[in-house]
């Protein structure tokens, strides 16, 4: 059994789109799932992000809460608007705060993660994610049709996907339609 419940909209999308999503609005209003340093904590286990680092926290202080949270911010402002210079500047530092080395042992190369503080490995991380995801396919890093504010990496062969979720805000809207029509033919 989980030690928590995992609340994320889009479990399995890109760390830096998972972090931007903590904050979205679904029909009850807006969504903040790293709030609270217990929030945020519930996120960090259940995201799987950290999985393949030693914990460099068990849970989250103060400080790291708002170093996650200004993260967050950073990238969410960079999506808004990848063309501000101020935006361009704010992502470059959370890129900052970590580099791969690279070294070779009698086993082969090994890659090692140098993080100068661990409550900026999540920042780090997502920056990192976000760079994998230009040399992907830019084009298909999309927002949600229905405002609900969530960001998504289409995946779909046609590349067509326009809703986070089909079972979430695509059925809203083909169920608005649906009524629309049905009081437009009455």
């Amino acid at each position: 059994m989980p030690l928590h419940e995992d609340l994320r909209p889009l479990p399995g999308e890109p760390v830096a789109l998972d972090l931007v999503n903590t904050r979205y609005r679904d029909r009850t209003g807006h969504i903040d799932l790293i709030n609270t340093r217990a929030a945020l904590n519930r996120w960090l286990h259940t995201s799987g992000h950290l999985k393949d680092y030693p914990d460099p926290y068990q849970f989250a202080d103060d400080y790291a809460f708002t170093v996650i949270c200004r993260a967050r911010d950073i990238l969410t402002q960079f999506l808004a608007d990848a063309a501000d210079p101020n935006a361009l500047a704010r992502f470059n530092t959370l890129l900052s705060h970590g580099r791969m080395r690279h070294e070779l042992t009698p086993t082969g190369p090994v890659q090692h993660l140098d993080i100068d503080d661990p409550a900026h490995l999540i920042g780090y991380l997502a920056a990192v994610s976000y760079l994998t995801l230009l040399t992907r396919d830019l084009d298909r890093l999309r927002t949600c049709a229905n405002d609900c504010g969530l960001y998504f990496f289409d995946t779909s062969r046609n590349g067509s996907r326009r809703w986070c979720s089909r079972e979430g805000c695509g059925n809203r809207v083909r169920v608005a339609r649906h009524y629309a029509r049905r009081r437009n033919s009455a």
